[in-house]
């Protein structure tokens, strides 16, 4: 029996690494087990299967008669803007009798940067942070409101781990480089760097920040920590079935995602749901 809900259509880059596969295989599971109507995925990229096209036609064969697409992907940039939307033009074509609502990227989410916080804890114990340097790092983007987010991630991130010192760097394709990033910071004196991947799922141009990283290092003396990523996480498919929840009900908001008046945020408890207006008094900490 179909499920009243609306199916879930995730849409993804496409990627030649397997592990980055088996990784959305796991995270369609955790995603299956927490709602109750169909979920498919499809990728952009034509070296991997299912297209949208294909994802699409498997829903509407399981008698779903209402979409959403939300895009996995960690920031709005081309692929968002553009690609996504490509995608989903032609499914809208092919199956005129299928409403389609259209989400956004998972972004700067909040629970995102909880799960990068806990992926700090496990490799950088929390009283050395104050020599460690944080490199925040991403895929790299031609668009500079993606390649400025991931400024903010990296910012943000350390406001609640405890660093101060916070870098971001690109695999690619924009400025700066991973490898200019650890040979500046190491020649500012840096000992100890913590990267952190602001990615969903495994990938070649990851990979290829590791072993940049790897070479200066060497080059260096500089110890590079490396964090890992995000991954298929059940806290990344409550994500998902947030961005979901927008498309069908609309986003609510403030000024921001993640002012401490809507989020708890580390050292600023007392914030969250106090009052922001009225006054200029600084809340109890």
């Amino acid at each position: 029996m179909v499920s009243d809900a609306p199916a879930l259509l995730l849409i993804a880059h496409g990627t030649r690494d397997p592990r980055g596969a088996e990784e959305m295989d796991v995270l369609l599971s955790q995603l299956r087990a927490r709602h109750s109507a169909p979920v498919e995925h499809g990728w952009l990229e034509d070296f991997a299967e299912p297209s949208v096209d294909v994802a699409m036609a498997r829903l509407v064969s399981q008698g779903v008669d209402r979409v959403v697409t939300v895009p996995f992907l960690n920031l709005g940039a081309g692929h968002a803007k553009t690609d996504v939307p490509n995608a989903v033009a032609p499914a809208r074509a092919d199956h005129p009798d299928v409403p389609i609502a259209h989400g956004r990227v998972l972004g700067l989410h909040a629970e995102l940067f909880a799960l990068a916080r806990r992926r700090l804890d496990a490799v950088s114990p929390a009283q050395d942070r104050g020599d460690e340097v944080l490199v925040v790092t991403a895929a790299g983007s031609s668009d500079p409101d993606a390649n400025a987010d991931l400024a903010k991630a990296a910012r943000f991130l350390a406001e609640g781990s405890g660093h101060r010192w916070a870098e971001h760097a690109f695999a690619g394709v924009t400025w700066p480089k991973i490898d200019v990033v650890l040979r500046r910071v190491a020649a500012a004196g840096a000992r100890r760097v913590v990267l952190f991947s602001w990615s969903l799922l495994a990938g070649r141009l990851e990979r290829s920040v590791s072993q940049a990283a790897d070479r200066v290092a060497a080059d260096t003396g500089l110890r590079v920590i490396d964090a890992g990523r995000f991954g298929p996480d059940p806290a990344v498919a409550e994500v998902v079935l947030d961005r979901y929840a927008e498309a069908i009900h609309g986003d609510v908001r403030m000024n921001c995602d993640l002012c401490a008046y809507r989020v708890p945020l580390p050292g600023l408890q007392g914030r969250l749901a106090a009052p922001s207006g009225g006054g200029t008094a600084e809340p109890d900490r």
